[in-house]
Parts: C-alpha cells; structure tokens; sequence
C-alpha cells in the first residue's frame, strides 16, 4: 500500500506506539523466548534485581504495572523459582520481594539475549537520535532517568 495513503493513520502517535510495542515483543520473543520468561516478567524480575526489598506494590508501581497484573505474574515467578517473598519489615501486611539464586543466574543468562533486544530496537537511529529517542519517551512516560538527563547535559 502506498504510504502517502496510509499517512493518515501513520501520523497518529497511538497507532506508531503500537507498532513500536509489537516489534519490541517481536524482537524479545526470537532472542530471548527460549530462557521461559514473557518480557513483562523480565521487567519484575530485573525491577527485583535492581531495588532488591521493595514489596510488591512498590515493584509493580516501578516496573509499569497495576498489582493485580503484578500480583499474577510474581506469583508464576515464584512458581519457577525466580523470586522469593520475605516477610516486609516496613508494614505488617506486605511482603519484600528478592531473587532466589535461580533468579539471580536467569538474568545474568539473559543479559547477552537483552541487549541484543535493546540494540535491534534502536539500530535504525544514529547514536544522537538514540539518546533523543531515549529522552522522549522518558519524557513522554513520565519515567525520570535521572542518569540519562545529567549525560545529556555534557
């Protein structure tokens, strides 16, 4: 189909999200499907590696999920062995969330698969159209990368 009519709907930033959503599940199911963890469950377990402690509702809040989604997919985790739940010492009703020893080595096992994710994502945008495109969605998220705004102030 000629592009010139499709620009209507290619102009439209929900539909391009979109699109952007499914070749990132595209992309993570042919490099790292073999390792048996969805990305939405790698995105819990590398938010546990990261801020080891938290409970469950600060990990969902932080990897982008509502708790009930969450709650499901933390329960699986623990299912295969990948997170374990201690008793929180901050509230009497939750629960701080870790790494079992299994957890731990999965991700470490994923990191070659995860950049490679990463680095397909991206290998259409030179170098300064990376860091922007990194910036925007931030921005337009509403997630603060902190670290990312101090390199690009240099």
């Amino acid at each position: 189909m000629e592009s010139k009519t499709m620009r209507p709907l290619y102009d439209l930033p929900g539909h391009l999200v979109r699109r952007l959503v499914q070749l990132t599940q595209g992309i993570y199911e042919s490099e790292a499907k073999s390792f048996g963890v969805t990305h939405a469950q790698f995105a819990i377990l590398q938010t546990v590696h990261l801020a080891p402690g938290l409970e469950q509702r600060e990990i969902a809040e932080a990897a982008g999920y509502d708790s009930v989604t969450a709650s499901h997919m933390i329960r699986k985790l623990e299912a295969m062995n990948l997170l374990r739940r201690d008793k929180g010492s901050r509230s009497r009703r939750g629960n701080s969330l870790h790494l079992t020893t299994a957890g731990a080595e999965k991700l470490k096992e994923m990191e070659p698969a995860i950049a490679r994710v990463q680095e397909r994502l991206v290998e259409r945008l030179s170098p300064e159209k990376r860091t922007l495109f990194l910036q925007l969605l931030s921005e337009i998220t509403g997630v603060e990368n902190a670290y990312r705004n101090v390199d690009l102030q240099k």
